[in-house]
């Protein structure tokens, strides 16, 4: 039985911190993606902290929205421990999913956070169907797909595939 898509886009957008991402949802966003201080692409920006990415997903959840967090820096060996324990956070929060790019934290999410919803994102490089077949075995709910890729190529994957694309 195919997994039915939800074809209705979702309206999402960045937030940096607490009063731009309530401002989002305000506005009209169907969701925000936000980072921890570690461990997002945007670590220069002011970001957040656990408690107060924690009020957000509930400020959200009352609104009927959504938060996304981005986990999406590729980790050293180095980094492992603190990620778990930043992943052991983020379980405990409750986001509607946790994007990623590493393949290990993609692993890690699955083994010891099998609850967790994950989305591939775009820095994870998916850009043919045969990539995004292996990631919805990994149990991936969405795949942010590369943003190269061609309307046909695009149209190829997704028909290829039973999971939510971007």
């Amino acid at each position: 039985m195919a997994t039915e898509i939800n074809r209705t886009p979702e309206l999402l957008a960045p937030a940096s911190d607490y009063n731009t991402a309530i401002n989002a949802l305000h506005q009209g966003a169907d969701a925000v993606y936000a980072g921890l201080q570690k461990f997002n692409a945007r670590e220069r920006s002011p970001n957040f902290t656990v408690p107060l990415l924690s009020r957000l997903v509930q400020y959200a959840e009352d609104m009927g929205k959504n938060v996304y967090v981005a986990f999406n820096t590729l980790l050293k060996e180095n980094e492992l421990e603190e990620a778990v324990d930043c992943l052991t956070d983020l379980a405990r929060i409750r986001p509607h999913a946790v994007l990623v790019q590493d393949l290990g934290v993609l692993h890690l999410l699955r083994k010891q956070f099998p609850d967790l919803p994950v989305h591939a994102s775009t820095q994870m490089g998916t850009h043919n169907s045969a990539g995004a077949e292996i990631l919805a075995s990994q149990g991936v709910e969405r795949i942010i797909l590369e943003r190269q890729l061609t309307l046909k190529e695009l149209r190829t994957i997704v028909d290829k595939n039973p999971v939510e694309t971007e």
